[in-house]
Formats: structure tokens, C-alpha cells, sequence
């Protein structure tokens, strides 16, 4: 974790990278005592003086590197991160991890059935076309379908042949009517081996629960990742990413899924950081951020604003964080080049501030070689003064998103620390079970669902003191998908 902190550019650095890096050593890998591969060993199988050796060598390079880091990142400033955020946080998702999660099993084998016969059918539909079976799976085959029997544009080749990506069949997706069905098979695919038949493999026979694994020390931008499974991959707004998602449920009839959910959170960073006067203005008086958006860009009343007028705001408005151009804005809404210019130039005018704390970032960077986040969590930025145009502004993308999106993180952190020692404190039964991005979800028993909705949108809405109100959403349902909306909670800075 301190290594992590030291240097989030570097996932999850390993024990012998460490004592290489700053101890300037070498020590033997986990290999060299218990194999590899189909013909690794176990603990109970490795000899016992020599397994001695190996973890004695372990822990004394452990207690040599410790001061050192320490060291280090009080140096620099982040041993208060260390001590007060990222620790307290490692026993708080361990609980979540002993957890677990409770899935419905014979619904997922029902939506495992008619995903079988829609990909049934849609290969069938994909060979009417290609007069023969093809096997959308295969690149190879795909491309020559694609770019020569059907002749469709834009064949971008790659070593191995024609590119056939999620973003070439996008942009191929109103060229002829099989590519959207050619997506949809590839889509239904992924998420019947990746969800819908691989999760029940993963319920613990003992718990009768899945339990993901929460990574600390993955995300550049202090982001919570999870793995085995990826509960953060799951498509909320496709059918089926809907159905994989109502298979997430209570174990224990009568109780409930409560999700809370931090409202535009990145956006309302972005207010408290800039101090932009009409961000926070439109925060404190609650109004729609996207309408205010597009009301001010456009100079006209809020009440006058048009939904394809308040979508391009929004494009706009969580386009910033990762540095969204004038062509990015045009590809991503149908405008022209030289109007998204346009739309973007009157956005900095209406908000002036949000220019310059931007600006600032780019120049911070270049200068001092990193950029941090609200709790000082630092990135290192590569690239930032290449000579290479394409990687100096994609570093500059990377600079503009960590110090927003890496603050939202941090936030979400210090109210899973605040709400865990809370349900502990006052001997709950209610568990936090999941966490998805600016989503906690917890498992709730009758009796105390009025004491959560009251109390877990103010521990998270105080989580850090900021200058304009923090919204949290709360959802209450039988499951992770059919929740409905329980009230609509602010609390002020």
C-alpha cells in the first residue's frame, strides 16, 4: 500500500520489485519454493526448513522496507493518506469480501437459457447474410466477411489482419443491418460466459455467496477496482446487464438491497476545487446542472432549454474530466468540428473558472511532474512534457481526470470508513456488500431499514467538508436491478 501510494502508476508492486527497486536486492520469487503451473505446490507439501528460509528471508526485507517507506511518503507528504484512508479502508473491505454477496441461482439458469437461444438466433441471422455459418468469435473470419464479401468501408489493418474492434463495428454499425446484429451477438456473448454462467461457479459452497475481491492498489486514480468477479463492468443500461444485475439479492427472506448513490459527485469536486461562482450557484440552489449548462451556453432561460440542448451539456459537462476536445465533442454528438468548438469556447466564457483551474492542472503538471487529489493522492504523469504531440496531450487528458475523478475516490473511501464503523459501533445486522463507483450497496434487515435511509446518506453527504451540497440517491429493492427510489437526499457542507 505505501508503495502503491508512493507510486500509483505501479499495480499492485510485488515484494521482489520492492527489494530490487529500494532495497537493492535480490530475493527468490514465489516460484522458486512452490513451482509453477499445473505442477505447483501447496504449503503443506513445500519442505518445512526451507519454507523457513524463504518467508524468514520474506519478513526481513518486509521490516527493512517499511521504515524506508515510511520514510518516504512522510517526505513527501502522503503519510496521512497512508495512516487516516487507505489502512483503515483494508479491514473494511475485507468484511465486504467475507461478505459476500447472495445470488439467485435458478434465475440466472433461466436467463442462461434465453441468452442461448437469442445468440442462437442471431447466428443463424448473421449466416442468412454471410450464406453460410460464420464464427463471429473469430477476427479473421469476421474481417473477411466484413471488408471483402460485404465490402463495408473503413477496414483498418493491423498486423494480424483487418481490425474488427468494438469501435470499427460501431462505426460500421449503419452500414449494413447485420453489424448491429453482429454487436448484439458479441455483447450477449461476453456477458453469458463472463456473468450469467460464471457466476454461479463462483458461489462459495460454504456461504452459498459470491465474493469478489476489492483492489486497493490498482487504479492510477485511487479508485476501488473488484475482480473474480468484476461486479464494476456490469452494463446498467442493456437488458441484459439488467439481468445479470436482478440476480443479486438478499440471502435472508424479508431483508433488503439499500443503494446509495452519490448524485454528479465529480461534478460537484469540480465546483468546490474551482470555486467556479456559477457551478456553485447551481449546486446550492439545486437546480438541474445540465440545463443550467445549457442555459448559460446558450443565453437563454433554464426554462427554455431543449433536451437535445441540455443532452449536449451533459456531454459536455463529464466530457471535461477526460479532457474532451472540439473532435470528441463532434464525434460524440453529430455536431461539426467547428461547432463544437463553438459550444466549447461559450462553456469556458459561462464557466471562467473551470478554464483556469484546468489550465492550472496542464501547467502543474508540466512543471512539477505530478498532480494530486483533494487528500493530496499523487500521480505521476509520463508524457506530460514528450515532445510527441499525441502522447503529451494524452498525458494532459490523464493530468485534467486524476485530480477530479481520484477526489470522488477518496471521498467514497473516508464514508465506507464512516458508515462500516458505524454499523459496527451500533451492532447492526445490516452489511455494506458492494461498492461500484459512487454506488454502496448494503444488505438490510426489516428492522432496521428506516435507521440506514436515515442515517447513510448523512455519513456520506459529510464525508469531507466541501462548499456546495453533496446529493446522495438512495433505492431500496428485492434486488440489485428493481429498486425504487426512496427519497431524494441533500445535506449541506
Amino acid at each position: 500500500m505505501a508503495a502503491y501510494l508512493l507510486n500509483s502508476g505501479v499495480r499492485s508492486p510485488s515484494l521482489e520489485a520492492l527489494a530490487s527497486d529500494v532495497l537493492h536486492r535480490a530475493i527468490e520469487g514465489r516460484e522458486g519454493l512452490f513451482g509453477s503451473g499445473k505442477t505447483a505446490m501447496t504449503c503443506d507439501q513445500v519442505d518445512i526448513v526451507r519454507a523457513a528460509a524463504f518467508f524468514g528471508e520474506r519478513m526481513r526485507v518486509m521490516m527493512q522496507l517499511a521504515p524506508k517507506l515510511e520514510s518516504e511518503l512522510e517526505r513527501l507528504g502522503n503519510a496521512e493518506l497512508f495512516r487516516d484512508l487507505e489502512m483503515p479502508l483494508v479491514p473494511v473491505l475485507g468484511e465486504m469480501e467475507l461478505a459476500g454477496v447472495s445470488v439467485d441461482l435458478p434465475y440466472l439458469q433461466q436467463v442462461s437459457r434465453e441468452l442461448y437461444e437469442q445468440l442462437q438466433r442471431l447466428d443463424r441471422e448473421i449466416a442468412d447474410v454471410a450464406h453460410g455459418p460464420i464464427n463471429v468469435n473469430s477476427p479473421q473470419q469476421l474481417a473477411r466477411f466484413l471488408f471483402e464479401d460485404l465490402n463495408l468501408p473503413g477496414g483498418r489493418k493491423t498486423k494480424s489482419g483487418y481490425s474488427t474492434d468494438a469501435n470499427v463495428l460501431e462505426g460500421l454499425r449503419d452500414q449494413h443491418p447485420v453489424v448491429p446484429k453482429i454487436l448484439e451477438f458479441r455483447q450477449l456473448s461476453k456477458l453469458k460466459g463472463t456473468y450469467v454462467d460464471a457466476l454461479p461457479l463462483l458461489v462459495d459452497a460454504r456461504t452459498h455467496r459470491v465474493h469478489t475481491s476489492f483492489n486497493q492498489t490498482v487504479a492510477a486514480t485511487g479508485r476501488l477496482s473488484s475482480s473474480d468477479p468484476n461486479l464494476q463492468n456490469i452494463p446498467i443500461r442493456t437488458e441484459v446487464g439488467q439481468k445479470v444485475r436482478r440476480a443479486f439479492i438478499p440471502a435472508r427472506p424479508g431483508d433488503v438491497l439499500l443503494s446509495a448513490d452519490y448524485s454528479q459527485i465529480e461534478l460537484r469536486v469540480l465546483a468546490h476545487m474551482t470555486d467556479d461562482p456559477v457551478l456553485v450557484d447551481a449546486f446550492a440552489r439545486g437546480e438541474d446542472i445540465h440545463a443550467r449548462t445549457a442555459a448559460e451556453v446558450f443565453a437563454i432561460p433554464q426554462d427554455q432549454v431543449t433536451a437535445n440542448q441540455r443532452r449536449l451539456a451533459k456531454v459536455v459537462n463529464f466530457g471535461l474530466f477526460y479532457g474532451l476536445s472540439d473532435f470528441g465533442l463532434a464525434r460524440d454528438t453529430g455536431m461539426s468540428t467547428e461547432e463544437a468548438r463553438t459550444f466549447i469556447d461559450a462553456y469556458f466564457r459561462a464557466y471562467n473558472r473551470v478554464r483556469e483551474f484546468l489550465e492550472g492542472i496542464k501547467i502543474q503538471a508540466r512543471e512539477q511532474g505530478f498532480v494530486e487529489t483533494l487528500l493530496h493522492r499523487r500521480r505521476y504523469i509520463q508524457d506530460i512534457r514528450s515532445p510527441n504531440r499525441m502522447l503529451r496531450q494524452a498525458a494532459e487528458r490523464i493530468a485534467i481526470n486524476m485530480p477530479v475523478q481520484g477526489s470522488a475516490a477518496d471521498i467514497m473511501k473516508l464514508a465506507m470508513i464512516r458508515l462500516e464503523k458505524y454499523l459496527r459501533d451500533e451492532r447492526l445486522e445490516s452489511r455494506m456488500i458492494l461498492t461500484v463507483h459512487d454506488e454502496l450497496v448494503f444488505e438490510v434487515p426489516p428492522g432496521e431499514r428506516e435507521r440506514l435511509i436515515e442515517v447513510v446518506p448523512d455519513l456520506m453527504a459529510t464525508a469531507y467538508p466541501m462548499n456546495v451540497p453533496i446529493q446522495v440517491d438512495l433505492k431500496l429493492g428485492p434486488n440489485w436491478q428493481d429498486m425504487e427510489r426512496v427519497r431524494l437526499v441533500a445535506a449541506k457542507a
